[in-house]
């Protein structure tokens, strides 16, 4: 590590952005297969339109995409602007929380679950799944790290958020189901915030159920007024969860400054 950090700065944003944009492309592939049921890592990178397998130069996450204007080099079916979005959204994320924390102990973790968290975004709003494979290991991940780094939120903080936070998620979805005999909160969304509680700890993880709320409100209103969706439309929560997560990671005061400004 040491070695790393003698690099010019400017060298260091590059490493860690091209470094996002991998994982991104990797997000990729766990966002299009998790949720198919198929495997991460057999067979390699392939065309959905037609099969053929992706040579490696064609595979560089963004530059690629933007080389062949969005067409498999094989059979010119268009590529979804996802994959560019996704590998982006990673570079980004992954450079911006290095900018803000540096080579903190803390800055491993955040990438860990923010890449988590990208990943949960994208599948969600397609399939309005958020897959056991994500949470249920990002459970005791989370728990690890709160026991194992020196950060927020320490590995109490972070068990009283998960049997608070992910108590009173089962208990809303539970009441809900039980009162009107349909699903309003899928267990999906549950085991997201005791994901988050894991890493986050108690009273961050209420705070982005608070914002994550709000966001779910406004797409909510999106939907309803572009798309016609009613009463019983479905609407993926886990997108604002998610969201709302990584906001956390920028900035861990937002909802307490929010609320001293109301």
């Amino acid at each position: 590590m040491s070695v790393v950090t003698e690099l010019p700065w400017g060298v260091l944003v590059v490493i860690v952005f091209v470094l996002g944009a991998t994982i991104g492309s990797f997000l990729n592939v766990v966002i299009y297969r998790l949720p198919r049921g198929e495997s991460l890592v057999h067979p390699a990178s392939r065309c959905p339109a037609c099969g053929s397998a992706i040579p490696a130069w064609a595979n560089i996450p963004i530059v690629s995409y933007l080389a062949l204007r969005g067409k498999c080099v094989a059979c010119k079916a268009k590529i979804s602007l996802r994959y560019p979005l996704v590998e982006a959204a990673t570079a980004l994320l992954f450079t911006a929380l290095f900018l803000g924390w540096g080579f903190e102990s803390r800055l491993l973790v955040d990438w860990a679950l923010g890449a988590a968290l990208i990943a949960v975004i994208f599948i969600d709003a397609e399939h309005q799944i958020i897959p056991n494979a994500i949470t249920l290991p990002g459970i005791p991940i989370g728990l690890a790290c709160a026991w194992w780094f020196p950060v927020p939120p320490g590995i109490a903080d972070a068990l009283l958020g998960l049997v608070i936070a992910g108590g009173i998620m089962w208990a809303v979805a539970a009441s809900y189901e039980w009162w009107t005999g349909r699903v309003g909160l899928g267990m999906g969304d549950v085991k997201l915030v005791a994901m988050l509680a894991s890493f986050l700890g108690l009273q961050a993880v209420l705070g982005v159920l608070v914002v994550g709320s709000f966001l779910g409100l406004g797409q909510a209103l999106v939907l309803m007024l572009f798309r016609g969706a009613g009463r019983f439309t479905r609407i993926p929560f886990g997108p604002a969860l998610a969201a709302a997560g990584i906001l956390h990671l920028f900035d861990p005061d937002f909802l307490p400054r929010l609320l001293g400004q109301l």
